[in-house]
Order: structure tokens, then C-alpha cells, then sequence
């Protein structure tokens, strides 16, 4: 894929990982727990009920966390996840 859009996400409970669905139909588990441990920006994603919250974001090219569609509070690039996901 040239560059990774996502079409769907979304959590899967108990756990910090998502699955993704990108636009050419390609579907991926990441798991996120290292990065939610390893940056203080995304810490409060610790919090299980805001990431149960995901949702795609910016048109597809991130998910995100909080805020509004176009300019969620947290967000994860969609090339970012497309590498964890490889």
C-alpha cells in the first residue's frame, strides 16, 4: 500500500490492542502497550474506557482518542501503525 489509510478500528477488550481495517480491505491486530508504557503522551490510554473509545481520525490517516474527529486529543499515525502491524 502506498500510503496506509485506515477504514475501521477498534478496541479489543481487555487488552491495548486494535484492530484495524484499512481502505484496500487489508485487517491487522497492533498492540499498543509498548508505546502506551514507553510515551507520557500517550499514557492516558492506559485508562481502558478511553481506549475503548478509538475511532478513525483526520479522513483515515490516523485513529484517535478525546477531542473531535478532525483534531482528536491523542492520536496514532496510520504509517505509524502500518509499520507496528509488519
Amino acid at each position: 500500500m502506498d500510503q496506509p489509510r485506515i477504514a475501521a478500528v477498534e478496541a479489543i477488550a481487555g487488552t491495548q490492542c486494535v484492530r484495524l481495517t484499512w481502505i484496500d480491505g487489508t485487517r491487522d491486530v497492533v498492540d499498543l502497550s509498548e508505546p502506551i508504557r514507553r510515551f507520557s503522551v500517550l499514557r492516558p490510554l492506559s485508562n481502558p474506557a478511553l481506549f475503548a473509545a478509538v475511532r478513525v481520525a483526520s479522513w483515515g490517516w490516523a485513529i484517535g482518542w478525546g477531542g473531535d474527529e478532525d483534531e482528536p486529543e491523542i492520536d496514532y499515525a496510520a504509517d505509524t501503525l502500518w509499520q507496528r502491524a509488519r
